[in-house]
């Protein structure tokens, strides 16, 4: 792929985020990704041939981000269980870290991906059993998914904005749970 057709992709892909963030996935078309973008409608068609196949593009963006940035957080020495606590921190206290935020919005394009491409729901599925597979296999097992359980929770009360602790709190939530994946990651148990 040439570097031109590297950069219409994103422009796409950015078009369509930023179509999803201001008006909802509701209001994301072909012509008015096409149109935001600066790119013809044959030449939207041509790299993304549905809206279908758009979501899937900006859903794997978002992971392949995702796991950017969770491989970066372990190449700075963190381990995996106390990386995967930074990733979720990194992301709300440092979204420059992370170019797609997902929130809400984005969260019903990705619900609205998986009820027209079942065949992707499914790669998607076995792809985070098998990452969660792994994740677990630590000196403490209980204790990681315990804190891949808080961290989700306290995500998902942010996306739809319901008991969200207040910074202080949520710093400290962090904290502890830092403190946690560290004795994890060291082999250290209770």
């Amino acid at each position: 792929m040439t570097n031109r057709s590297m950069i219409t992709k994103q422009k796409l892909l950015d078009a369509a985020t930023d179509i999803i963030m201001e008006h909802g996935v509701h209001h994301l078309t072909l012509d008015e990704v096409a149109k935001t973008a600066g790119v013809s409608k044959g030449g939207l068609l041509y790299h993304y041939p549905s809206k279908e196949a758009l979501l899937t593009a900006i859903v794997e963006r978002l992971q392949t981000e995702q796991n950017d940035l969770y491989e970066s957080l372990q190449a700075d020495g963190n381990g995996p269980v106390e990386a995967f606590v930074r990733l979720f921190d990194e992301t709300k206290l440092h979204p420059e870290r992370s170019p797609i935020h997902i929130d809400a919005e984005k969260m019903i394009a990705f619900l609205t991906l998986f009820a027209v491409d079942q065949e992707y729901a499914e790669r998607w599925k076995h792809d985070l059993d098998t990452f969660f597979a792994q994740f677990q296999q630590t000196s403490d097992p209980v204790e990681t998914m315990i804190i891949r359980y808080a961290l989700e929770g306290m995500m998902m009360s942010e996306h739809f904005n319901v008991g969200v602790a207040p910074p202080a709190l949520k710093h400290d939530i962090i904290a502890r749970l830092i403190e946690r994946a560290r004795n994890i990651d060291s082999g250290k148990t209770d």
